[in-house]
């Protein structure tokens, strides 16, 4: 296994290495898919705009989610069955972004 570079890639490992049904289970949606479906088109149009030559020496990627400040844009949406993909699941997905 190289290099992953994107998420159609981590879905191509996951396809391989987990059993089919626990792939078959994380790659559907309920009933006739629309929200999956919608939910893949609307990530689909976030497109990042490279910017290069910018001073990078102090960087704040903080921002108001909900109004919390979070250090970072990243967070972790609820889950389920964690374990069907790693033994330890809960104990790598239950860790929030650090709220100040």
């Amino acid at each position: 296994m190289g290099t992953i570079t994107n998420v159609s890639e981590y879905e191509a490992v996951a396809k391989q290495k987990l059993p089919k049904m626990v792939y078959d289970y994380y790659a559907s949606g309920a009933e006739d898919q629309w929200t999956l479906a919608e939910n893949r088109n609307a990530f689909s149009r976030i497109l990042f705009r490279p910017r290069i030559l910018i001073d990078v020496s102090k960087i704040d990627m903080s921002t108001t989610v909900l109004g919390f400040k979070i250090s970072m844009p990243i967070m972790i949406a609820p889950t389920a069955f964690q374990k069907m993909a790693h033994p330890e699941g809960k104990k790598y997905l239950c860790s929030s972004t650090h709220v100040e």
